[in-house]
């Protein structure tokens, strides 16, 4: 149920932080103290989040800033993975010896998924 800041209220959040985030409403203006909303460059009375969204509601958060809200990403969608240039599994059953060896710093091998590489 989306609920409300008085003036000058402010409340915690737990998000993925170790320590919760904590929204605000001064004059208004309603604010988070997550990455995301301070790195908007947008004017801090445009600005929203997911943990303002969640305590709001979708629809009064698109009212106060006056715009269309970015739609929230699927968490439950398999991620799809784009195919990796030049990776290769090296077989077990070859030799490394006598061979050139290096790590590939300029690109990409894998992905991370948040929980694993993947390639």
């Amino acid at each position: 149920m989306p609920a409300e800041l008085q003036d000058g209220e402010s409340i915690e959040m737990q998000g993925s932080a170790r320590q919760p985030y904590v929204l605000k409403n001064v004059g208004g203006v309603y604010s988070c103290s997550c990455p995301a909303w301070r790195n908007q460059s947008l004017p801090i009375e445009r600005r929203t989040c997911k943990h303002l969204r969640k305590l709001r509601g979708d629809a009064v958060e698109q009212q106060r800033v006056g715009q269309p809200l970015a739609p929230q990403p699927n968490r439950t969608a398999k991620a799809v993975v784009p195919p990796l240039l030049l990776a290769e599994k090296w077989p077990a059953d070859h030799d490394p010896t006598d061979w050139w060896l290096s790590e590939k710093l300029d690109g990409v091998r894998a992905y991370w998924d948040g929980q694993q590489f993947l390639s």
